[in-house]
């Protein structure tokens, strides 16, 4: 619960309103007057979710009391709260959300940096290059454990298969912990230095209150009855619900003049990046949509209780029967790789991801169709895939073992390893659901939470502990989402094949629309290529059966057309055949000749190096571009990116000349080289991963970003149908991947349906084939396609 609002109008004082100190019809009076204004602010799904939570709550307070007075009476009206009235501002601007349209994008999440394989001789003397070379600013670091440590560090390479340390090689890695909050941007943009952060005038920890994003009330984790306190699975106390500490909350911020001086600065700084930014114009998408997203979930959806307990005991039930424990990946690779060969159990040596598992569970046993094929194969991917039927098992060589059953032979058909992967792959799924479940079940309703620019394609994604973009597509999970109230209708849809459509725009494909608007399957027309003894009908009657060839067509064409991935991707992830992928790319690139322009200029803007004469050769450096922007306007920027590949090109072409010195050679990926040759060629491995990734974000970026536009704009006017202040809700919405979801007021419904196909419309000019079928009244999740 808040305990303090800071807040001025326009250039006026600041004030600094103790919540619990004022009467309640003060409160109300102030929340009020907020609503009727336009609020700037940063992070105002955060800020409006506690304005929203705290007026529904006061609302049913006597309206003379003096809260810190009724603390447990308080914490008992809460969860009443959630179905109080609606109280939306005028407008919006969400400082944040701007700072996540420029260059300040960077601030956000990112992976780290990471060269591999370095000679142990040479890879602290690497690291203190790089530190020297590459200079990032502090602030990409701010949330560092230890601040002043080296931002480039040497970690050792441990083997997974005996969990020893690899003497010989290192990992040299750059890891960032950015920090985007107020004053640590006003610190990097404007030059400010503030007194304090927050980690300077907080309470020490212990008084920190124990809460779930997902169940945001005090009753659902603790009670009065037990003194507001939490303990852990061993009985010990770990702390309090927010009634048992907020006391000393509610006098720190009243009197500690440190912590208000703090407080006070949150809107100097909030003007000053107002400023700073040019005076945003508020009312766009992302601001307006983080006010809406916070109260919808305070409100919380419908759930079926009863319906989710028996999902949860299934998903149990499958768990309880895993033959290793899903969460150690030791335990993962042994049990797979008892059914590998030497040569296949390389694909899970480095990792048991997700991804790797997912591409050992497509693998088949076929009859072998070409000698060289098949070592090619081999040789390019260390992954055997192709059988002679009835061929010695290469593992145990006929004396029988988990891979052939015990027989001593292999049959064509479905891999052995392949049926483990699969089997673990379902229990993780179910362990994931059990989580999901348990935490539905104990908030009693479904507080969808999101983040409005959640990844860098101005995509949602899920917050507080609970991704709604995770819940399965299945119609028996969806079907315990009622998610409409009594007295309310649930109205939604789904765009049709949204991003295929997307691409059509993009790419511009006069072919490929044609094939589109004749009713063709895209992902089938891919399928039949990848799989040439499957005639079309073949793969579209396959979809939702097993094998699932539509299913691999529509991983196929997303893997490789559209995100930039080949036929080694293929063959990783689907199990075909490199020359059968090769042509199977090839002559879809050969059929849309858009399709492979539009392929050829994002590598053109974002491939920075190239060997122009093969491998082996020399590397040769040409300036990336540094965004990508959509057909709609949001850009995905690459300057960090950029930066550090260029660095780690520089030093890989001319390393200090002493590396040379060290006349020590070593073994890396099959290949003798000096150790200083040896890093230089991870330097260039890493480089190039840098920039692939960079492509295919591009390539991503071109076909999701419209598409995150696109839910956000209807969404919005959807929203717009709901009155500004405070009065009945009467439209909830929710936007999950390309899915659009409403609860609604009955007498809204048909407004609603127009304001979608109205919108709808207006984007045809950009994308053409654009369509949803709109449902008006849905018994649940499960019925948005009528």
């Amino acid at each position: 619960m808040p305990v303090l609002l800071q807040y001025a109008e326009e250039d006026g004082s600041i004030v600094l309103y103790n919540v619990w100190k004022e009467p309640v019809a003060r409160t109300l009076s102030l929340l009020e007057w907020f609503a009727e204004n336009t609020v700037v602010g940063f992070n105002l799904t955060f800020d409006w979710f506690q304005i929203a939570k705290l007026y529904t709550i006061w609302s049913l307070l006597p309206t003379d009391w003096i809260p810190e007075d009724h603390i447990d009476d308080i914490a008992a009206a809460e969860p009443h709260g959630m179905d109080g009235p609606c109280i939306k501002p005028a407008s919006a601007c969400d400082l944040l959300l701007h700072s996540r349209k420029n260059q300040y994008q960077s601030l956000m999440a990112r992976d780290d940096i990471r060269i591999r394989r370095v000679p142990t001789v040479l890879a602290y003397a690497l690291a203190e290059e790089l530190e020297g070379r590459v200079k990032f600013d502090s602030i990409y670091f701010a949330r560092s454990a230890d601040k002043d440590a080296p931002r480039w560090q040497v970690f050792d390479r441990i083997n997974k298969k005996t969990g020893d340390i690899d003497t010989e090689f290192k990992d040299v890695v750059l890891r960032f912990s950015p920090a985007g909050g107020l004053k640590y941007l006003a610190e990097h943009a404007m030059g400010f230095e503030p007194k304090f952060h927050f980690d300077d005038v907080e309470l020490p920890a212990k008084y920190r209150p124990v809460e779930y994003g997902y169940a945001p009330t005090a009753l659902a984790v603790s009670s009065a009855d037990k003194n507001w306190e939490v303990h852990n699975e061993k009985g010990n106390l770990s702390g309090y619900a927010w009634p048992g500490v907020i006391r000393k909350h509610i006098e720190h911020w009243a009197t500690n003049e440190p912590a208000r001086e703090y407080a006070k600065d949150d809107i100097v700084y909030t003007r000053a990046l107002y400023e700073h930014f040019g005076r945003p114009e508020p009312g766009d998408d992302d601001s307006v949509l983080a006010c809406m997203v916070a109260i919808i979930r305070w409100r919380g959806f419908t759930i079926d209780i009863a319906g989710i307990e028996k999902l949860l005991a299934d998903a149990k039930a499958v768990v309880a029967r895993s033959p290793v424990n899903i969460n150690n990946y030791r335990d993962v690779r042994k049990y797979i790789s008892e059914c590998m060969d030497a040569t296949e159990a390389m694909i899970i040596e480095d990792s048991t991801c997700k991804a790797n598992v997912e591409s050992v569970a497509s693998w088949t046993i076929q009859a072998k169709q070409d000698t060289d094929e098949a070592e090619d194969e081999e040789e390019s991917l260390g992954v055997e895939g192709w059988y002679v039927d009835g061929e010695t098992c290469s593992k145990c060589e006929g004396q029988g073992c988990p891979r052939c059953n015990g027989t001593g032979h292999l049959e064509k058909g479905i891999h052995p390893a392949a049926k483990r992967a699969a089997e673990l792959l379902e229990i993780k799924a179910k362990g994931k659901e059990e989580e999901l479940y348990n935490k539905l079940l104990h908030a009693r309703r479904f507080h969808a939470s999101f983040k409005i620019i959640g990844a860098k394609s101005n995509r949602m994604s899920g917050d507080s502990d609970l991704n709604p973009q995770g819940i399965k597509h299945d119609d028996f999970v969806r079907q315990m989402f009622p998610l409409s109230w009594p007295g309310y209708v649930l109205s939604g849809g789904d765009f049709d094949a949204f991003e295929v459509c997307i691409a059509d725009a993009v790419t511009d494909d006069l072919e490929m629309r044609k094939d589109l608007l004749a009713g063709k399957k895209i992902h089938a027309l891919f399928a039949e290529a990848m799989f040439p003894d499957k005639t079309y009908a073949e793969i579209t009657a396959s979809k939702g059966q097993s094998p699932d060839y539509y299913d691999k067509g529509k991983k196929g064409f997303f893997g490789t057309i559209l995100y930039g991935g080949n036929e080694t991707t293929l063959k990783r992830r689907l199990s075909v055949p490199i020359e059968t992928g090769k042509k199977a790319i090839a002559a879809f690139l050969a059929r849309y000749k858009g399709v492979q322009d539009w392929r050829a200029s994002v590598e053109d803007r974002f491939c920075s190096m190239k060997q122009a004469l093969g491998l082996g050769t020399a590397v040769l450096w040409k300036e990336p571009a540094d965004f990508v922007e959509s057909f709609l306007g949001f850009r995905r920027y690459f300057t960090l990116e950029n930066r550090a590949c260029k660095a780690l090109f520089d030093l890989a072409r001319k390393p200090p000349k002493h590396w040379a010195d060290k006349k020590i050679k070593v073994v890396r990926r099959d290949r003798v080289q000096t150790a200083g040759g040896a890093v230089s060629s991870a330097l260039y491995g890493a480089a190039f991963g840098l920039q692939a990734a960079n492509m295919r974000a591009a390539a991503n970026h071109e076909i999701q970003s419209p598409g995150a536009t696109i839910c956000k704009s209807v969404q919005r006017r959807i929203w717009d149908l709901q009155p500004a202040g405070v009065g009945d809700l009467l439209v909830a919405p929710m936007n999950v991947h390309d899915e659009i979801l409403c609860v609604n007021r009955p007498s809204v419904t048909d407004k609603i349906a127009e304001v979608v196909n109205q919108a709808v419309e207006e984007y045809r000019s950009h994308v053409p084939l654009i369509g949803m079928t709109w449902v008006k009244d849905m018994n649940s999740w499960a019925n948005k396609k009528g």
